[in-house]
């Protein structure tokens, strides 16, 4: 109980890393979890350094990757359970999963958008149809209680090709 409140044995150290193995090195230090880092840098800007690219790349994939679980949470899709930290992909592999990352961004926003256009256009065609519904009772009725007028030529009787029916349909409709 006693080494729960203290602090495990450190050693301060220092690595030099080839840039082209640099990856490898800190994916397999991070998978051990039991490094820590420090910035020797401060001086420097973080515009400045070599591997803000690499960082902003890995703050990208992560947005992309908090958008789509969002999507998949809302959806109701039941995640899959797996490991809480996964060994790091190589880095020829992480290139690849951001371009089908993107893709799938890009295509699930599309999705996303028509399915909210749809939902638009199924909410105005039931307005409209009951609208009709009501207009069509609307309108049963005060045929049944007025006297009927003869403001509209009807088809049966008129042929719209005589002129005349059409100035009148034309006269009429507004």
């Amino acid at each position: 109980m006693g080494s729960l409140f203290r602090s495990e044995s450190m050693c301060l150290a220092q690595l030099f890393l080839q840039s082209g193995t640099a990856y490898e090195c800190l994916s397999a230090l991070g998978e051990k979890g039991l490094v820590q880092f420090r910035d020797l840098n401060q001086n420097v800007s973080s515009f400045q350094r070599k591997f803000v690219g690499e960082v902003k790349r890995c703050e990208e994939l992560e947005r992309i990757l908090v958008y789509l679980v969002q999507e998949i949470t809302r959806a109701d899709i039941p995640l899959p359970e797996g490991e809480a930290s996964p060994p790091a992909p190589p880095l020829k592999q992480v290139l690849e999963m951001q371009e089908q990352l993107q893709k799938l961004e890009v295509e699930l926003r599309e999705v996303t958008k028509n399915k909210e256009k749809l939902r638009k256009n199924l909410l105005e065609l039931t307005e409209y149809t009951h609208m009709l519904r009501v207009t069509k009772t609307f309108v049963r009725r005060n045929v049944e209680f007025e006297p009927t007028y003869e403001e509209f030529p009807t088809l049966e009787n008129d042929s719209l090709l005589d002129y005349s029916c059409m100035q009148r349909l034309g006269a009429k409709l507004g």
